[in-house]
């Protein structure tokens, strides 16, 4: 698959910024006190993970160098 540069820069922009929400959401659970609550961020935590995976995967096969990851 094949990208214009326009969407290699929704693709990248967007890939920073789940990388951010990952940092934040790792970072509730972590300061979570009530364990359904550290639960629910580890779960969100983990979907951002993959999401942003996803989005890293397809940079990789429109033939580009994905930011790196920040978590």
């Amino acid at each position: 698959m094949e990208l214009s540069q326009s969407e290699k820069k929704i693709l990248e922009d967007q890939l920073r910024a789940e990388y951010i929400c990952i940092n934040k959401y790792k970072l509730y659970a972590e300061q979570a006190v009530d364990p359904q609550i550290k639960k629910v961020f580890s779960l969100v935590y983990e979907q951002e993970v993959n999401h942003a995976n996803t989005l890293k995967s397809l940079l990789e096969q429109g033939g580009f160098n994905p930011p790196a990851p920040m978590f």
